[in-house]
């Protein structure tokens, strides 16, 4: 079953990042999106961000093991802790994408994570 969730935006200002990872705090404190890892699986599994707008996502590894995100287009979250929640910036997205965790074994096990992109 997968879970919706909206992200409606923060309406802040945020400065692209060059290059991944980068863990960061969203400026008012608020996230726009938040993802829970647990043991191999992320909820929820789907999320929707608006298009071509930055979004800050707050990533929380409830689970007993290290757990991170990536894409293919080269974004990282770096790796997160049992028990630690940072928060990341999403590059605006136009297209819907697919996010795992790249700790070998996991993707496989299920861990991915839906990105669909709605209008802004």
């Amino acid at each position: 079953m997968r879970t919706r969730l909206l992200v409606a935006g923060l309406g802040a200002t945020l400065t692209a990042c060059v290059a991944p990872p980068l863990a960061t705090t969203a400026p008012d404190g608020e996230a726009d999106v938040e993802v829970v890892a647990t043991d191999m699986r992320f909820t929820p599994d789907e999320i929707e961000v608006v298009s071509r707008q930055p979004t800050v996502l707050r990533f929380e590894n409830a689970g007993g093991t290290v757990h991170d995100l990536v894409m293919d287009n080269g974004w990282e979250s770096g790796e997160v802790k049992p028990g630690q929640t940072v928060d990341v910036a999403l590059d605006p997205l136009a297209n819907p994408t697919i996010a795992w965790c790249s700790i070998p074994g996991h993707r496989a096990a299920g861990m991915e994570l839906a990105i669909e992109i709605v209008d802004g």
